[in-house]
């Protein structure tokens, strides 16, 4: 447990650096008129910020109001104290590649980059490294889409299996929801829609991405349906640059829907076991089996499927170094052509918040042995001749690491590209699908409806919003 006070001005990035260090519920924010005496106090008083971490004070110049200056020395204070190792320094946003990217374009060297981060972030030099070499290849994939008239498609599947432990989508149980039919079909409704806008303006259509929740959690007629609608209104004809189906959870999976997608144009699937751990897949609620991943990876290889990406998620509780370790042998065998890592998050919507921050039911990894499961899983990616080319982070990261999208040349997934680095418009389709129109560097967003019972009963009003705002 640790108390924590400071001037309200400061709360939120005071508490960003503590929660690197310590969990959630382990920490006490007191208001900065509380008159208890906190573990760690923060203040600004007129050009000084004291810093008094148990009795170790440290005083700093603040005239140049610079917050990065506290954010520096709070977490030194803290690293030294609990001697947990975090590679990304006090580097908490989402996109550290853009950053990356934008000092490239600037026209800094990769030294000159090198140093900036570290003084400023005391980001280490693996992980600046790694971001560099996502940053190059985000620039050369970006050039082959940088097309005047162009957008992004998103297809959003609220649907699933079951729910897993650690999902905080907008993900339903499909077996036996009250709105499934009416979702499908306003869903339908909804790419007619944006078929004709696009159509209307004149645009081309760059990549398609069919995500959710689960496309394939439906049944077999209803995805025949859905990807017969989707082939004609936005692949049929256009040449687009890829068609990504996120076919990840192994037990929705038929080989029929496997065909169906290859006869409608689908150039890449994914097949996320995010372990190969049968113990694991339990925990986080998954109902099949390694065995299982490993026979529909090979359907999807006899169907034709040569565009195969598998995500993995570090950091799931209970796993040991050894059992990542496992899994990434077992990855290496089927030898698919893109590796997603993800760390794991515990987001405030999900069981596992709940089972684990609320209850305690699950042990978590150690600082050290996350680290380490990142250099291995990187060091296998390499092995079968990937390379990095996406990255981004989330809040409430274990270990606080990141995601990475590794993949062989000429397999990189370029509308995940377009999506973390907002350089181009996106239209989003579907429950909870979040439209970013992008002109002259200037982002605008609409969101639809997340909720089923929201998209299926106020459908109209939001589709009238939706156009207006596309329009203008």
């Amino acid at each position: 447990m640790i108390t924590v006070k400071s001037n309200n001005a400061l709360r939120y990035h005071v508490y960003h650096m503590v929660t690197l260090f310590y969990a959630a519920q382990h920490i006490t924010y007191l208001d900065e008129l509380n008159p208890q005496k906190a573990d760690l106090e923060v203040f600004l008083v007129e050009d000084r910020i004291t810093i008094d971490f148990l009795g170790a004070i440290k005083i700093l110049d603040y005239r140049e109001r610079d917050l990065n200056i506290m954010r520096r020395a709070v977490f030194l204070l803290l690293r030294e104290k609990t001697g947990k190792e975090l590679p990304w320094g006090i580097l908490i946003g989402i996109r550290p590649s853009k950053i990356v990217r934008e000092l490239i374009e600037e026209g800094f060297s990769k030294e000159d980059i090198t140093q900036k981060l570290q003084a400023t972030y005391l980001t280490e030099s693996p992980k600046i490294h790694l971001a560099y070499e996502v940053a190059m290849k985000e620039i050369s994939l970006l050039k082959r889409i940088d097309k005047e008239g162009s957008c992004d498609l998103y297809v959003g599947m609220p649907f699933c299996p079951s729910r897993c432990v650690y999902c905080s989508f907008a993900s339903n149980v499909y077996k036996g929801n009250k709105y499934k039919e009416t979702y499908l079909s306003l869903l339908l409704e909804e790419m007619d829609m944006i078929r004709g806008f696009i159509e209307e303006k004149g645009y081309t259509v760059n990549s398609l991405y069919f995500g959710g929740g689960t496309p394939t959690a439906i049944s077999e007629e209803e995805f025949e349906t859905v990807m017969k609608t989707l082939y004609e209104a936005f692949i049929q004809g256009r040449n687009l640059l890829e068609v990504t189906v996120e076919a990840g959870r192994v037990d929705s999976l038929t080989k029929e829907k496997l065909y169906t997608m290859k006869n409608y144009g689908v150039t890449r699937i994914s097949i996320n076991p995010q372990t190969m751990k049968d113990e694991t897949l339990k925990i986080i609620g998954r109902n099949h089996t390694a065995k299982e991943v490993q026979k529909v990876f090979y359907e999807a290889r006899e169907v034709g499927f040569d565009n195969i990406n598998m995500d993995l998620i570090l950091g799931l509780p209970g796993e040991t170094l050894e059992d990542v370790e496992r899994t990434l042998t077992s990855i290496k065998e089927l030898a698919p052509e893109s590796i997603t890592v993800h760390g794991l998050a515990i987001k405030r919507a999900s069981i596992l918040y709940e089972e684990y921050l609320l209850e305690k039911k699950y042990l978590l990894q150690e600082q050290r042995d996350l680290n380490l499961m990142f250099e291995k899983t990187d060091a296998v990616a390499r092995s079968l001749g990937m390379k990095p080319y996406y990255m981004y982070r989330q809040k409430n990261m274990v270990g606080n690491l990141e995601n990475v999208g590794y993949a062989k040349e000429g397999y990189e997934n370029l509308y995940n590209v377009v999506m973390i680095e907002e350089v181009k418009t996106i239209i989003a389709m579907g429950a909870d699908g979040v439209t970013k129109k992008v002109e002259a560097g200037q982002i605008e967003r609409f969101a639809n409806f997340k909720g089923l019972n929201d998209y299926t009963e106020r459908f109209q009003e939001m589709m009238e919003k939706k156009m207006r705002f596309l329009h203008t």
